[in-house]
């Protein structure tokens, strides 16, 4: 067995999800994952953010404590047995954001800690995208925006994260905000590749959208009806854009990703962290064929 430790918001968990069921699926063996970080009150978890993979249908199993517990805490016994590598159980955390191909090399059983956030864990696995399919049906005024998107002739979605970046002294320092310079110059980098853009704002602060973002602008709408539990269908809603403008969030990473048009433009921010050692790391966050500015 393999056992994933799921921690973070959306866009994390969904990256835990794919990273574990694509490996589970190489080394042919059964997948289990560890919800303990949102049960437990400590400074590990974040009671803002919940469990959210029962968004989708997907066949989850949960690892119970004292299976966790073999890994984590280990008896004296397990070690022994850990130490002649006889039903060894294995602890594998992330380091680094960069792709790292050793979880390749690992041999069931494992327990993984990280957020793994990197297509590279997964793109050759089809199942993935299929995964990704919300089992809710998108509120009335959701379901009218959806129709509209379809409509026009090319839809970009632009994603504006503030709120818990702005908010927590700890993710300014680690996270930062895409500047409005980075939003302007992406804007004008859709308009050379694609003609009758139509935008589609979707952000936490809205306000500040509409105050630095839209003053040159005709076509576009900012999107605020989706808050609190209704907050995925953001998400949902900037997958069915033709193109993308990201922030450096995992929330529009997905919203971009899960678009499959292979002629989809998705512009991300080059700058993913505020600290520059973090940066260095960023390189296999974004996939190949997009655009960092």
């Amino acid at each position: 067995m393999i056992i994933v430790e799921l921690q973070g918001g959306l866009g994390n968990q969904m990256f835990q999800y794919a990273f574990g069921k694509s490996l589970a699926i190489k080394l042919d063996t059964p997948l289990y994952f560890d919800t303990s970080c949102f049960e437990l009150e400590n400074e590990k978890s974040d009671k803002m953010r919940p469990y959210q993979l029962d968004l989708f249908n997907l066949p989850i199993k949960f690892a119970k404590k004292n299976i966790i517990n073999q890994f984590l805490n280990p008896s004296k016994f397990q070690r022994g047995l850990n130490k002649f590598r006889f039903l060894k159980k294995t602890y594998f955390k992330e380091y680094s954001f960069l792709f790292d191909p050793k979880v390749n090399t690992q041999s069931p059983s494992v327990y993984f800690e990280g957020y793994w956030q990197s297509e590279k864990y997964f793109a050759t696995s089809d199942s993935i995208k299929q995964a990704f399919n919300f089992k809710k049906s998108l509120n009335y005024e959701s379901e009218r925006l959806k129709l509209e998107i379809f409509q026009k002739e090319n839809s970009v979605s632009i994603h504006v994260r503030r709120g818990d970046y702005i908010l927590s002294p700890q993710n300014i320092q680690l996270h930062g905000t895409c500047t409005i310079d980075y939003y302007k110059n992406a804007i004008n980098l859709i308009r050379e590749y694609v003609n009758k853009s139509f935008f589609y704002f979707f952000s936490d602060d809205p306000k500040w959208v509409e105050q630095n973002l839209v003053s040159d602008l005709t076509n576009y709408t900012i999107v605020k009806h989706n808050q609190g539990a209704d907050s995925w269908q953001d998400m949902a809603l900037m997958s069915k854009c033709k193109h993308h403008i990201i922030a450096n969030s995992s929330f529009s990473w997905w919203g971009a990703w899960l678009n499959p048009s292979p002629n989809k433009i998705v512009i991300a921010p080059k700058n993913w962290f505020a600290k520059p050692d973090l940066n260095q790391q960023s390189e296999t966050l974004i996939p190949e064929n997009w655009i960092r500015i």
